[in-house]
């Protein structure tokens, strides 16, 4: 939600009744935005959206830049108000224009192999260019796919870009095959290592089974270094490839165990693109443990069930001994992902891989950010909820919020008459004013929150 206040710390936002008055006082301070009349218009009613909406999609080849659709707002900033935010910004319509398409023929099929061994068709179409952009390779998701659309290499296909943004093909044209066209053959083996592919009842994805596939264990290592993983700074997918190709990393445990001398021998790194990578690399070591586990690429192991199993270990090898009852106790793991985790710790030779990380320093024990913020049972604002607002001047956003929970506190999002306490920075506005006119809500200023957190620690 955006603010503008005074040099009083006044908001200026309530003396503006409406979204489009904003946009005009923003025009006149020199900011860009849509020209009234042509790029934005105030509507009186729904059929004047739906004709503006349509005008629009009529010459959006015209215009200088991408134009995927457009955007109906709620006018009144009370009715703003009345209807809520996502994360971001106030809710709103999105009307979407339809995909632009183009024809071109299909050339091969080539198959990704994932991770965790998912094999994805990708088609190679004769390159054509589509709403700004030359597509050339094309998902075709799974073999389910190919055979709803009946797929046949030569054949001339529709595509689209959906949302103008993925490529997407609609269908094969069948009136204009020629009977030279050759059904694509899903693959029964591994392109990669020609292990026989398997697929699980239920699942559209043909799987390898073979955990030291070639392209399996690449793309494993890949993932690992990435930022939603280990987090490895400057440890790029080029960079994973090419050490692979020398031989240099074969595993996980690898990536630990490299020779920086060499590193700074290689031509474009040097001396000090071997000692940053070292930093990165010496850095992550020290992760908190469900960076870890959800860097091992365990089937439907994402980041928020690795944080959650994390929370309820001491050491990433407890996980060795535990049973099926055992994860299925924590809210929100469930049979699939607590039958995954088993099956990974079960196999002797991944607890050895992990026991090699560990003695190469690689954190395996749980740290602090591995765990929930606890809420005090006997705490100074158990049973209270809390609301922050304004600038802090002591702590951020999100340390105040952690402080409040950890005293036993419930954040939540909005004023109302479940708000019990509003903590109040700098230059605090319109949720100051409505806790003021609601009466019920306790007011402290930051100082006084801090106070009262301290008052319960004697």
């Amino acid at each position: 939600m955006g603010y503008a206040t005074d040099a009083a710390g006044t908001n200026l936002l309530d003396s503006l009744e409406t979204h489009y008055e904003s946009l005009d006082l923003l025009a006149t301070l020199g900011f860009k935005v849509p020209m009234d009349g042509t790029e934005r218009k105030l509507c009186s009613n729904i059929e004047e959206v739906t004709t503006f909406c349509s005008e629009w999609e009529s010459r959006r080849e015209a215009y200088p830049y991408e134009v995927d659709g457009m955007v109906v707002k709620v006018n009144d900033r009370r009715l703003q108000e009345r209807a809520g935010y996502t994360s971001h910004h106030p809710r709103a319509i999105a009307y979407k224009f339809a995909a632009r398409q183009a024809t071109t023929q299909l050339l091969s099929v080539e198959y990704q192999i994932g991770k965790i061994g998912s094999v994805t068709p990708v088609a190679k179409v004769a390159p054509v260019s589509l709403a700004g952009v030359t597509i050339s390779s094309i998902s075709l998701h799974n073999e389910d796919f190919i055979r709803e659309k009946d797929l046949r290499l030569g054949d001339t296909v529709l595509i689209e870009r959906a949302g103008d943004v993925i490529p997407y093909i609609v269908k094969a044209m069948e009136d204009l095959r020629t009977g030279e066209e050759i059904p694509v053959q899903f693959p029964a083996n591994c392109p990669s290592c020609q292990t026989a592919l398997v697929r699980a009842e239920g699942e559209a994805a043909w799987r390898c089974p073979n955990y030291d596939c070639p392209e399996q264990v690449l793309q494993r290592i890949i993932f690992h270094v990435s930022k939603p993983a280990m987090d490895i700074e400057g440890f790029g997918k080029q960079i994973v490839e090419r050490f692979m190709e020398l031989g240099w990393i074969r595993s996980l445990p690898d990536i630990y165990r490299l020779d920086y001398n060499q590193i700074a021998q290689l031509e474009g790194f040097g001396e000090k693109s071997a000692a940053n990578l070292k930093a990165a690399i010496e850095k992550a070591k020290q992760n908190p443990i469900h960076r870890l586990l959800h860097s091992l690429s365990i089937h439907h192991l994402g980041k928020k069930a690795a944080f959650l199993i994390a929370s309820e270990i001491n050491h990433v090898l407890d996980l060795k001994n535990w049973t099926i009852d055992d994860f299925l106790h924590i809210k929100d793991i469930g049979p699939t992902v607590a039958e995954n985790v088993q099956a990974f710790f079960r196999q002797s030779e991944n607890i050895a891989m992990l026991e090699t990380l560990a003695s190469l320093g690689v954190n395996l024990t749980a740290t602090d950010d591995d765990r929930p913020v606890a809420a005090a049972s006997d705490g100074p604002l158990v049973g209270k909820t809390i609301l922050f607002t304004g600038t802090l001047l002591q702590m951020s956003r999100k340390e105040a919020q952690e402080k409040a929970a950890a005293a036993g506190a419930k954040n939540i999002s909005a004023v109302s008459g479940n708000l019990d306490i509003l903590v109040v920075g700098e230059t605090a506005g319109s949720k100051l004013k409505k806790a003021e006119a609601l009466g019920t809500v306790t007011i402290y200023t930051e100082a006084a929150f801090l106070d009262l957190l301290k008052g319960g620690e004697d």
